[in-house]
């Protein structure tokens, strides 16, 4: 729901910019998803699944709980939500019952939705400018769905429990520091990834044909065909 329809309607909501018609225009066999737009894709997208896998395989060894909180380790972290080890022992299955979904796994869901949302505002430019804020304040559509996005995240991940399968008493401030900060790091990959030369990354699509070379005129002759055998033949004059 964040990154289809909410995001989608907020991004497509950006007015025009006087920039768009100072821009030459596309050729018409152009590709429809250009090199800058995979080059943010794949960049972003191997990011991401680096923080999310760290944090699900790993995320016990560095993020903290709160003291007062059991189950907690003797490190002061917080308890793996696995539900088993890798060699098949019981891990976070023995708290499930009673303490119901683990923080571990609220975390997880946390910084996934916060690249996302904060992803959204490097989506609002797609040729490499510097300045994602630029123009912001000019769609109050966009700011509304943006704020709104953070609301609702923060009430289903301290008030559901159960409901959306995450912790029952939601995350301590640290842990909300720690998601914001994953988050905010979006920013920071994606400015990085301006940088990077275009011609690195592959073009995705397939290219259109000319019409004449795909479409078929008046007597099933290919568009194009008439005028090249004119060429070819000298013009009868029968006066």
């Amino acid at each position: 729901m964040i990154m289809d329809s909410l995001a989608s309607l907020a991004l497509a909501t950006e007015p025009p910019k006087k920039e768009l018609l100072e821009r030459p225009p596309y050729r018409r066999d152009e590709y429809i998803i250009s090199r800058k737009m995979v080059k943010h894709i794949l960049v972003m997208a191997i990011y991401q699944c680096i923080v999310v896998f760290t944090i699900v395989f790993a995320g016990e060894k560095f993020i903290p709980e709160d003291p007062s909180y059991f189950p907690i380790q003797e490190n002061g972290n917080i308890v793996a939500g696995r539900s088993y080890t890798f060699n098949g022992s019981p891990l976070y299955e023995p708290y499930l019952k009673e303490y119901g979904p683990s923080r571990h796994y609220t975390i997880v869901f946390t910084v996934f939705v916060m690249l996302q949302v904060f992803n959204m505002l490097n989506a609002r430019k797609i040729n490499d400018e510097t300045n994602i804020f630029s123009g912001m304040f000019d769609n109050p559509m966009f700011l509304t769905i943006w704020v709104a996005i953070f609301v609702v995240q923060i009430f289903i991940t301290q008030f559901t429990a159960d409901v959306f399968q995450v912790h029952r008493g939601g995350l301590t401030l640290i842990q909300w520091a720690f998601c914001l900060a994953i988050g905010l790091s979006a920013w920071l990959v994606s400015f990085i990834t301006k940088f990077i030369p275009d011609t690195l990354c592959p073009e995705l699509g397939k290219k259109r044909k000319h019409i004449d070379a795909e479409t078929n005129g008046v007597l099933g002759l290919r568009r194009g065909f008439s005028r090249q055998l004119s060429k070819r033949m000298p013009s009868q004059n029968y006066n």
